[in-house]
């Protein structure tokens, strides 16, 4: 259903990376040089006229489907040159991290992208992208030995920053502790997917990273403790804690944007995510008076901010 809001944005995580993950498969370690994609015989009656080429996953090298892919085109389940399922081989073996199958609603029935480039945020409850990586598992990971399950939020942004500060995603919470939520880390990334009806932003990563100011654009994101349905007013509300990123960072392959909420680096797991960016009004780093991993939100704004050369 096209119309379902939760379409198009399902990401496939292979089981996540560490070996006590629910699901693992020791998937990650593996180097792939090429996918066979198609759809199951029996779901063919679902498809617009039967044509399964509008089916369609890309394979992605970071986690939750944020980053680069192996090509910046979905790779289709029906391969129309040979007249058969999709089997589609890789310039060189690579080591896949997230799949995203999807419905090309574009390709099928006209519905055009949303403007701007898509933006991506994975939010754990734990540091370190951890307890639980994927999004299903119930684990009790609060230090009241209460569930929180990690989230994803996924929007289409001005590139520029041209309507900073009152442009981006301006939103509240979710979860079981609704209008609550519990943050020990948090993954950003620019984003190749967008939300049903449409498949994508009109601007790819690739596209974006190209035209960009990469030093001089960041990627701003302010958390508000503010109550149950209480959007902040304005970009400079009181807030909690505030972290901005580099376009150069989130444009680089190799680099994975997850920041710990707190300092994580006396963690066993010290080095997966950046420790001590999320910073206070003040400018300090944040920290949760009781010592716990939480920092805790009902708002937040994210934007993209342009002119950000001052740190």
């Amino acid at each position: 259903d096209p119309d379902e809001p939760d379409n198009g944005v399902i990401c496939d995580t292979l089981g996540g990376w560490r070996p006590d993950d629910a699901e693992y498969s020791g998937a990650y370690e593996d180097w792939i040089n090429g996918v066979h994609f198609e759809v199951h015989p029996a779901d063919y009656w679902k498809l617009q006229d039967g044509y399964a080429g509008n089916v369609k996953v890309k394979i992605g090298l970071g986690d939750y489907c944020t980053g680069k892919n192996v090509w910046d085109v979905g790779l289709s389940a029906w391969d129309v040159e040979n007249g058969q399922p999709g089997d589609w081989w890789f310039d060189e073996a690579v080591q896949v991290k997230s799949v995203r199958p999807y419905v090309d609603f574009e390709q099928m029935w006209g519905s055009e992208p949303a403007p701007g480039v898509g933006v991506k945020m994975n939010v754990w409850p734990d540091r370190h992208m951890s307890i639980p990586y994927d999004q299903a598992t119930d684990v009790p990971n609060l230090p009241d030995g209460s569930i929180e399950k990690p989230e994803d939020q996924l929007w289409c942004l001005d590139g520029t920053g041209a309507d900073f500060p009152w442009g981006g995603a301006w939103s509240g919470g979710w979860g079981e502790n609704y209008p609550q939520v519990p943050a020990g880390s948090i993954l950003f990334g620019l984003y190749d997917g967008g939300v049903a009806p449409r498949d994508g932003c009109d601007t790819s990563r690739s596209d974006y990273c190209s035209w960009v100011d990469q030093d001089n654009t960041c990627l701003g994101f302010r958390l508000y403790q503010n109550g149950n349905n209480i959007i902040p007013r304005s970009w400079d509300d009181d807030f909690v804690a505030e972290t901005y990123i580099k376009m150069r960072d989130l444009c680089d392959d190799s680099y994975t944007a997850c920041i710990n909420t707190t300092d994580g680096s006396e963690d066993d797991e010290a080095g997966i995510c950046t420790d001590n960016a999320f910073t206070m009004p003040d400018g300090t780093p944040f920290y949760n008076d009781q010592g716990h991993a939480q920092l805790w939100f009902t708002n937040y704004i994210v934007q993209v901010v342009p002119n950000c050369d001052w740190f």
